[in-house]
């Protein structure tokens, strides 16, 4: 692995790790670094080996955001109109990605950990903001913003630019968990390692199903869950699963 990349892009085992690194420019995000996220992201999906990834920022910040500095487009060589291209993978991405969030973690670097990671393991130190109306920016993609918190809690924050701390964010319900910021790495592994225990292919339709019904809501998206479900229920690893805890054994799956 290269230490000197924007990004570096690590495989231990069945966990991916995704490392932004300009800790010199709090990891404010280049073109270049977009381009390396997205392609990390195709490659994590892509490798059965890999079950689980963390995304994280070196030298005690996840991210700033993207870099106002540099010139040219912001979001990667490859963007067109809509979403980043990184961003639409880590979104369309069927593995579970955990956010281990330190320090400072505002605008586009919120936007990766907060509206399309699935979930976020906060240090005692992190901080959360999205300061775009204090520099006159506006919100690329806002909807999202609704299905990881409450519609009045979107509001606050977008509207104030204000600047949560770990403890607030996890009452706004941003984070899951809240930890000292020297355990946080290795809080993130324990639940990626929890997450590639078990069954590959129901970790994923599970993951499916509930971002299923926050973006489709209703009848339809109840309607794609019954298409999928009796895959699940006739799927190996169901029966290895079943036949495991009746032995008293852990289950040994293969992901079919």
């Amino acid at each position: 692995m290269n230490q000197d990349k924007e990004l570096l892009y690590e495989k231990k085992g069945p966990i991916a790790y995704i490392t932004f690194n300009r800790p010199d420019k709090v990891n404010a995000i280049t073109t270049n670094m977009y381009d390396l996220l997205e392609e990390a992201i195709n490659d994590y999906a892509a490798d059965e080996n890999l079950l689980c990834a963390i995304i994280t920022g070196a030298g005690g910040n996840f991210s700033s955001g993207a870099d106002l500095k540099q010139g040219g487009r912001i979001g990667g060589s490859n963007r067109g109109y809509g979403m980043f291209p990184a961003y639409r993978a880590i979104n369309q991405c069927p593995k579970p990605l955990i956010a281990a969030v330190d320090g400072y973690c505002l605008a586009s670097g919120f936007n990766c950990a907060v509206l399309y990671c699935d979930f976020r393991i906060a240090s005692d130190r992190a901080k959360f903001g999205i300061p775009a109306v204090k520099r006159g920016l506006s919100l690329p993609y806002p909807i999202p913003f609704t299905y990881q918190m409450s519609l009045g809690n979107a509001l606050y924050m977008v509207l104030t630019g204000k600047i949560l701390n770990a403890e607030e964010a996890l009452r706004m319900g941003i984070v899951s968990e809240v930890v000292p910021h020297e355990k946080l790495l290795e809080r993130a592994t324990e639940l990626a390692t929890t997450i590639s225990e078990a069954a590959p292919m129901h970790v994923r339709l599970h993951k499916q199903f509930l971002r299923n019904f926050v973006e489709v809501p209703g009848s339809f998206g109840q309607g794609l869950i019954d298409i999928i479900m009796p895959s699940l229920r006739n799927a190996e690893d169901s029966n290895e699963g079943k036949k495991a805890f009746i032995e008293k054994r852990k289950p040994e799956f293969k992901n079919k």
